[in-house]
């Protein structure tokens, strides 16, 4: 018995190592590296890099007005030392000194090189953290899924805001301020109590909650004959960002509420809510743009847009594909051919995932990247690889940009958008955007559901090893009374009941095959 202990021991070691070695190898693979002219450099505003980078370094001078050698520079902060080469351009990958450097701040500098070697002009130069890439083991969890789900599952159900449904029927204001983001909050609520109800369907409170919130959203959509007709409220009085964006729609928040009615009337059979969601998906036909998207915000009242920057539709797509799919609604296939053909043409070649979020203003092209949109995409090429053979390289790609830019296998020696020393971070995890770059519970299940898709899809063992140490993650975040925090870091009380129940779906989801 003692030799099998040893030689499983042994067996696992060699498997986390070779897990390692992987991911160092891959990590010399630069992503979608920009070339001046044909490929945007998408990194403008990244500080962080797990794969290999390049720069955009184009600063020139009339003393070396052709320079045809650079000189790159990189002093890495942890063991005080310079990692150099030299290349015919200034916007070469750090592939030749990335597997040397060691991980930690660094500062790398190019300098155009004259043709004698005395003159040197500044190219660029870059402050950035090179993160440590996936290489276990990590923390096992504390317990099973399956218990941190059951109990997860009580925690959720005994709020005194989700209780507070069943008699006023109402959102509580004041037990849970999140209510502002009424759409998304209320909506989690129905996700909430169907999840319960799943577990205990003898509980007919929980059915009698989630009516009574969807039917909350459907009286306080926007009324019949007006521009964004039937859309459920983004937001609800003056709280927090509430105030600043009450007179904007997010125009991919209403995809998420459409699929939670049709959830809804999966288990109801009440038409009422299979009509809102159609009555949903015929809004955002009557509003897409001739682009075959939509901006990411509108202003309710004139359908002006209140930036210029658009939606990457993928969430509002899928919506429509589901409506097509499973409740044979041929008209919308129109509408998520030009979405998805949009896709193609600006993300797929700019790069820029810019984030889609209901607190959050709409940002500059780069400024706030965010995995959601990207990881949603290699998910639609995963489930359709069998269309072309590109879409599984094309898919890794953009999990690879997911993983290089929030993904923490270790803590890192960064600080927060606050200025908070990330040494207390719970690790594994996933941060979520640049514009809150901090690990939050939800951000691990989307990178979950993407790298266990990416497993089953491709059958590398590395993306399923990669799902079950952010799922442990999440179970080790779980407190006694049962609640999965929303911040995985200290100073952060604020709790989204939405995020909530992403992790408890996908810890029963995980609880199946692990």
């Amino acid at each position: 018995m003692c030799v099998l202990s040893v030689s499983l021991f042994g067996q696992d070691q060699s498997t986390d190592q070779n897990y390692c070695k992987q991911s160092k190898i891959e990590s010399l693979i630069p992503i979608r590296p920009g070339i001046p002219g044909k490929q945007p450099f998408w990194n403008e505003k990244s500080t962080m890099f797990k794969y290999v980078p390049s720069f955009q370094n184009d600063n020139t001078n009339w003393i070396i007005p052709n320079p045809k050698q650079y000189r790159y520079s990189a002093f890495s902060f942890a063991d005080k030392q310079y990692y150099t080469f030299t290349a015919s351009t200034p916007y070469e990958a750090l592939t030749p000194i990335w597997d040397k450097l060691p991980n930690g701040e660094v500062y790398l500098k190019v300098e155009a090189v004259s043709d004698d070697g005395l003159d040197f002009i500044l190219a660029g130069s870059r402050m950035f953290y090179k993160a440590a890439p996936f290489c276990p083991p990590y923390p096992e969890a504390k317990y099973s899924y399956k218990d941190a789900f059951q109990k997860g599952m009580q925690f959720m159900y005994n709020q005194k805001h989700i209780k507070s449904w069943y008699a006023a029927g109402t959102p509580d204001h004041k037990e849970h301020n999140l209510y502002c983001y009424s759409s998304l909050e209320v909506g989690s609520v129905v996700n909430a109590m169907l999840l319960y109800n799943g577990c205990f369907p003898q509980n007919d409170t929980s059915m009698v909650i989630a009516c009574k919130a969807a039917d909350y959203l459907l009286a306080n959509a926007e009324s019949a004959g007006t521009l964004l007709e039937y859309f459920p409220q983004a937001y609800e009085g003056n709280n927090l960002a509430a105030g600043s964006y009450g007179k904007e729609m997010i125009m991919m928040q209403a995809a998420v509420t459409g699929k939670t009615f049709l959830e809804l009337y999966e288990k109801t059979k009440n038409k009422k809510y299979l009509d809102a969601a159609i009555n949903i998906a015929n809004t955002y036909v009557k509003n897409q743009l001739p682009s075959g998207t939509w901006y990411i915000r509108i202003f309710k009242e004139t359908g002006k847009p209140v930036t210029d920057e658009l939606c990457i539709p993928i969430g509002i797509a899928n919506f429509l594909s589901e409506l097509v799919n499973q409740y044979r609604q041929p008209q919308y296939q129109k509408a998520i051919d030009a979405a998805i053909k949009w896709i193609w043409e600006n993300p797929m070649k700019t790069f820029n995932w810019t984030g889609q979020f209901e607190d959050v203003a709409a940002a500059k092209p780069y400024h706030n990247l965010s995995k959601y949109e990207a990881s949603w995409f290699a998910q639609y090429l995963l489930n359709n690889k069998e269309i072309d053979t590109s879409y599984i390289p094309l898919a890794k790609e953009l999990i690879a940009f997911c993983e290089d830019q929030f993904v923490v296998w270790e803590k890192p020696g960064i600080y927060d958008n606050w200025k908070t020393s990330s040494g207390r971070w719970l690790v594994p995890s996933v941060l979520e955007q640049y514009m809150c770059y901090v690990p939050i519970d939800a951000s691990s299940v989307q990178m979950i559901n993407t790298f266990y898709l990416a497993y089953e899809k491709t059958g590398d063992a590395i993306y399923r090893e990669k799902a079950f140490a952010f799922t442990n993650s999440i179970v080790n975040s779980q407190k006694e009374n049962g609640m999965i925090p929303t911040f995985w870091v200290p100073g952060f009380q604020e709790f989204w009941n939405n995020c909530m129940v992403s992790s408890l779906t996908v810890l029963e989801k995980m609880s199946a095959v692990k």
